[in-house]
């Protein structure tokens, strides 16, 4: 009776802990080593690690009731966690709660080599409104921001010398009929006024910034959503971070931003090609893409590098290049170029240098690298 109760005590204490026990686990001992060893989590910081947990674990439930046979299940046994509390604590240390709409939006990228998810916790435009407030010298008190269209009435009051403070009129002249999206403007207001700012973002801006998205699903379900969220990441691009204020979490995120467009498209052209993407909408949190598109055929390294070392002609139409992400993976399949690769062929060192058309581009790389056959063949004379 008694070797029973043991056993059964034994079985009791060897209990396995919850995702959510765990991850609480791994993100107050990541706390530790990344934030300070000397400090503990806050009672605010847990209550955002619980938040955060109850974001994520509601957006894998999510996507495994819509998951594809094909794709491994999306939970969290199946989930990096390690890479998962290193994000997390970044974003708990910058005060971002994720179950305010638009602060994080996790987005699973399946790793082969590692036999996981990747957890991304991207930061949404109200995220990126709040930390950058808070990292700047001068802390605003309000940013106004206003996507404007053709019916409506603006005018940008600039300093000048009779005018010390920065400023602008805006009217909506027809509210039920405005008309088409032609640019918008953040107003930065600050406690003295004439530090007041005015960024105005023209049309072509957004148009930009839609050629770099990895897919065009997005800007065309959500056209005005995705232009108030290209505003606002212009408008907070303009405050003056406080250097006595970046810490590590400020650098991590800003740097994973920088990285992210060319994250997307290494994730279907860089040498490993072993991660199978989710889709998801980071508005609405829904996948896309598995029903219309076809599925991806794995790139095939050593061909391409076969057909980079010959002097290949390449057969497609740079006009078909719509956007920037399509126009790095033909490089990588007609010429062997990864991404930086690429930009270094454009003379620019990030894509959002880039003022040329995703055509121009392949058609100003191809020039250098395909040469006539003829030419290729004939021997140099000195």
């Amino acid at each position: 009776m008694e070797e029973q109760e043991e056993k059964k005590g034994t079985a009791v204490g060897k209990r396995e802990p919850t995702p959510g026990e765990k991850f609480t686990s791994l993100v107050v001992r990541e706390f530790g080593s990344t934030i300070s060893d000397s400090l503990e989590m806050t009672p605010y910081q847990r209550h955002l690690a619980q938040h955060l947990f109850i974001k994520i674990d509601a957006t894998l439930k999510d996507l495994e009731a819509k998951r594809s046979s094909e794709r491994q299940p999306i939970v969290w046994n199946n989930i990096n966690l390690n890479k998962l509390a290193i994000d997390a604590v970044h974003r708990i240390d910058l005060g971002l709660d994720a179950l305010i709409a638009n602060h994080i939006h996790p987005i699973p990228y399946w790793n082969s080599k590692e036999g996981k998810y990747d957890l991304d916790l991207r930061i949404g435009y109200a995220g990126k409104d709040l930390y950058r407030r808070r990292m700047a010298v001068n802390e605003p008190q309000d940013i106004i921001y206003e996507l404007v269209y053709s019916a409506d009435g603006f005018i940008p009051i600039k300093r000048t010398l009779k005018n010390s403070v920065e400023s602008y009129e805006f009217e909506v002249t027809k509210p039920f009929d405005r008309g088409d999206i032609v640019g918008g403007f953040g107003y930065i207001v600050y406690a003295d006024s004439h530090k007041n700012q005015l960024v105005i973002v023209t049309e072509k801006d957004f148009q930009k910034s839609q050629a770099m998205a990895k897919t065009q699903d997005f800007w065309t379900r959500n056209p005005v959503e995705m232009r108030y969220k290209t505003l606002v990441l212009r408008v907070t691009e303009k405050l003056q971070v406080d250097p006595r204020k970046v810490n590590e979490s400020y650098l991590a995120v800003e740097a994973a931003d920088d990285e992210a467009a060319e994250i997307e498209i290494e994730d279907e052209i860089s040498e490993n090609a072993n991660k199978d993407v989710i889709d998801v909408d980071p508005e609405t949190g829904e996948i896309v893409g598995d029903e219309q598109e076809e599925e991806k055929p794995i790139i095939d390294l050593d061909a391409a590098e076969e057909r980079r070392r010959k002097e290949l002609k390449p057969s497609r139409d740079p006009a078909s290049l719509k956007t920037v992400a399509a126009m790095t993976k033909a490089c990588f399949e007609d010429f062997g170029l990864q991404p930086k690769q690429v930009l270094a062929e454009l003379g620019v060192s990030t894509q959002t240098e880039i003022t040329k058309s995703p055509a121009e581009c392949y058609a100003l790389i191809a020039t250098v690298r395909v040469r006539p056959k003829k030419a290729a063949e004939e021997k140099p004379e000195f």
